[in-house]
């Protein structure tokens, strides 16, 4: 899915935020843990753009004290939303 998003304050979220990780000179993984419901996006960045490579929500064990991926997120307008949101709260 195309990622309809200001690409440089995307890029800026996913280089400086602690919750971003670098794959590839071109693929990032963002946690969004302050989310509704919280989400990890694979991220890459092409020739015309980010596109959401796969996205997953984040589920968090009590117990083991940590998070883990639990089942895909499919909801494209509620992924979206979730970014935006993060995107605002990095700003």
């Amino acid at each position: 899915m195309h990622l309809d998003i200001d690409e440089a304050a995307l890029t800026r979220f996913l280089e400086e935020n602690e919750d971003c990780s670098c794959l590839s000179e071109r693929e990032f993984v963002a946690d969004l843990y302050d989310a509704p419901r919280p989400l990890t996006l694979d991220i890459a960045r092409g020739e015309k753009g980010y596109e959401l490579v796969a996205a997953a929500y984040l589920e968090y064990d009590e117990e083991l004290d940590g998070w883990y991926m639990g089942e895909r997120a499919d909801d494209e307008k509620e992924i979206l939303e979730a970014l935006k949101a993060a995107l605002d709260g990095h700003a």
